[in-house]
């Protein structure tokens, strides 16, 4: 059973990831104090740590940094949480290695279940070559704005079949798109 430290500073938003992944079969520490998240994350090592800018005591950008300069918890990735997302927090929080840089405004639970999944390579991904005789990939390929020729428009190579499993909607769901191998456009 995976491991998730949610340190969010507002009770009704902490409590909801609570329950979302406590439903994804998380096992759930939580928190406000940045401080308490700092001893949670030494004693519990979470798989994932989902830290608030604004936490008390210590802010998540602080702790983000306190977990990488400890030598126990340094390996633990952090995804910083903003209720509104600053350029100066974001550059900060990449600075510091965080994983991946949340708005709440801008995502849904399901889309930040995801986004830790994916951090802990969870959210398995394919590419798959395709054949330009195939019709239906070809309506396929003009149905979601690519180039039915099955062609890069960057480099003019092959395109292929990207499909990234969607664990937030169940194992058999899938987002589709193309993608050029040669230059990853």
């Amino acid at each position: 059973m995976k491991k998730i430290l949610i340190a969010i500073d507002n009770d009704f938003i902490r409590e909801a990831y609570e329950e979302v992944f406590k439903k994804e079969d998380f096992k759930v520490f939580i928190t406000k104090d940045g401080k308490e998240a700092l001893k949670i994350a030494k004693e519990e090592n979470p798989d994932v740590v989902l830290a608030d800018v604004l936490l008390s005591k210590i802010g998540g950008l602080e702790l983000l940094e306190e977990i990488k300069k400890d030598e126990a918890t340094k390996g633990i990735p952090v995804i910083v949480y903003a209720q509104i997302e600053r350029t100066k927090d974001k550059k900060k929080a990449i600075e510091l290695e965080a994983k991946d840089f949340i708005t709440a405004a801008g995502v849904s639970p399901k889309e930040v279940i995801r986004k830790v999944k994916i951090v802990l390579g969870e959210q398995r991904t394919y590419k798959i070559g395709v054949q330009k005789t195939n019709l239906d990939l070809k309506k396929l390929a003009k149905d979601l704005g690519y180039d039915s020729k099955l062609k890069c428009e960057k480099c003019g190579g092959d395109i292929a079949l990207y499909l990234m499993r969607d664990l937030s909607m169940g194992e058999k769901h899938f987002i589709v798109s193309f993608v050029c191998p040669n230059c990853n456009k």
